[in-house]
This record gives C-alpha cells, sequence and structure tokens, in this order.
C-alpha cells in the first residue's frame, strides 16, 4: 500500500530498501514483492460453465417447442393456424379458384376426363386420371398437390410419372368427391353452392378413433374442405352439418362415407381407385 505515495531523499531510500528485504512466504527473501501475487484468477468456474450450459438447453427446448406448435399446430394435433395449417389453406384455395375458371369457360362444370378426352369409357374418371388432367391442363403445379400435413407416402411429381395410389405411392394429398351419377350431375359446377367437393383425406367410411394416419394423435380428424362455391372451411370431426339443400332432409352427413350409392345429397369425398358403370371403388391409408 505505502509504494502507491511518491517520496524523495531519504525516505524514498528507506523504502526502497523496505520493499527489497520483505518478503512473500514461499519465495526467495530479497526479492522484490509482485504484485501479480495478489490478484485474484479471472474466469468461469466448471460449476460455472454447467449451470451456463443448463440454462442454454432450458431456453432452447422452450424455443423448439415454440416453433413446433407454430409450424405443425403442437404435438399429434393439426390446427387451422398453424403454418401447415394455413399453406394447406391457401393450396386448396389456389386448386378450388382454378377450378372456378376452368368452369367459366366450360359449361358451368369442373374438369371431367370422360369429356376433356372425348370418350364415354368411365374407367378414366379415376382421382389418378383427374389430378393428372389438373397438372396437364395447368390448373395446378406438382407442389400444390402435396399436403404440408400429409403423413402418407407421398411426393411431388410430374405429369409423365403421376401416380394415386395410397396403397404404394400418391403423388396428390387432397380427396375429391367421386365423378359419377347424381353427383356429377348437379354437384360438380361451381352453383351447387356449399357442397364438398375438395378436402383434406380423411378415415375409411369416416370412422375416427381407428389407426388410419389421416387421424390426430387422439383419433380426430381436423383438415380443410373446399365448397363448389369456391369457400374453404376448417372442419373438425368427419361428421358436419349439411350446408346445402338436401331432399331428404338428413341433418348430419359424413365427409367420408357413401351413406347413398347415386345421390345428389349425400357428400362424399375420397380416393377413385376404379371407376366403372356400377360407381367408384375407393382407396384407403
Amino acid at each position: 500500500m505505502f509504494l502507491c505515495f511518491k517520496a524523495v531523499g531519504p525516505v524514498a531510500q528507506r523504502l526502497e530498501l523496505t520493499t527489497h528485504n520483505r518478503s512473500v512466504p514461499g519465495s526467495n527473501p530479497g526479492r522484490p514483492i509482485s504484485m501479480n501475487c495478489c490478484r485474484q484468477p479471472r474466469g468461469l468456474s466448471l460449476i460455472g460453465i454447467l449451470i451456463s450450459l443448463a440454462c442454454v438447453v432450458v431456453l432452447m427446448s422452450i424455443y423448439l417447442s415454440s416453433v413446433q406448435k407454430a409450424v405443425t399446430g403442437g404435438s399429434g394435433t393439426s390446427t387451422e393456424t398453424s403454418l401447415w395449417g394455413m399453406q394447406d389453406q391457401i393450396q386448396l384455395q389456389s386448386l378450388a379458384q382454378a377450378l372456378t375458371i376452368y368452369a367459366m369457360s366450360n359449361g358451368d362444370q369442373f374438369p371431367v376426363p370422360t369429356e376433356i378426352e372425348r370418350t364415354d369409357d368411365p374407367s378414366v374418371n379415376t382421382s389418378a386420371y383427374f389430378w393428372y388432367l389438373m397438372l396437364d391442363q395447368n390448373l395446378a403445379t406438382p407442389k400444390q398437390l402435396i399436403s404440408p400435413n400429409d403423413k402418407g407416402w407421398v411426393e411431388e411429381a410430374g405429369r409423365e410419372e403421376f401416380v394415386a395410389d395410397l396403397e404404394s405411392l400418391s403423388n396428390v394429398s387432397y380427396a375429391h368427391m367421386p365423378i359419377f351419377g347424381e353427383r356429377l350431375k348437379k354437384r360438380w359446377r361451381p352453383t351447387a353452392g356449399r357442397f364438398p367437393i375438395l378436402g383434406n383425406r380423411g378415415p375409411k367410411d369416416g370412422i375416427e378413433g381407428s389407426h388410419s394416419i389421416t387421424l390426430d394423435a387422439d383419433g380426430t380428424w381436423r383438415g380443410w374442405v373446399v365448397y363448389a362455391d369456391g369457400s374453404v372451411e376448417w372442419q373438425e370431426g368427419t361428421t358436419i352439418t349439411p350446408k346445402w339443400r338436401r331432399q331428404d332432409e338428413a341433418f348430419e352427413d359424413n365427409l367420408f362415407m357413401m351413406e347413398e350409392e347415386n345421390s345428389s345429397d349425400d357428400a362424399m369425398l375420397g380416393f377413385t381407385i376404379e371407376m366403372d358403370d356400377y360407381g367408384p371403388i375407393f382407396v384407403w391409408d
């Protein structure tokens, strides 16, 4: 401490002698005191580093959980406000607009494979051929046909390699109304109003609580439904309240069950793997 003062003359000499004569324990007598020996070591200890790492891990887990919820809607649950849910909505809205634009120039009717190919063979009115024509007519892009929420084996493909078989590989995620019979005559057009024509695909016969990959972790189906008038709405559960005029006055309708084989009142969304004169055959996953 006394070295901090400036001294001159005899006092300075005495201080210098005192400094050289004092020693630090463990050092050589007569050696000048090093000021560094009194300083505390700086830096983090091992315990401090471990505590810091633990804090970082906790903060990252909170952050990743928030990101997952924002993107997917949370663990095992689809939501309309998640990034994937909104992307699904945008893609289906684009498909609905393309169908409406096509109908404006083609007798107020959505694309029908038999009419585009000019054939009476109903076997071409399958899901694979319908979505193939959507690409061929430049009404959709391969990316628009793949849902970000799809848990099945789906991938993008051009029209040359296009397939729609849920039992092996599919290049499209979305279900549609079977293009057949009374539904085709009366509902496959914009003037059908609030009749379902497209949407996220669902479980076989609309049975919730099954092992279908189209269901959320709680066994509930959630997804978007496109109506003939171009509107797109979020739906929870496979059973909906009809928003179209029905002759049978039913109050409920299962979106994924053909309750009446050839009825324009019965809504139905699915994958048509085959089509003949007797109607569609569906495939599920």
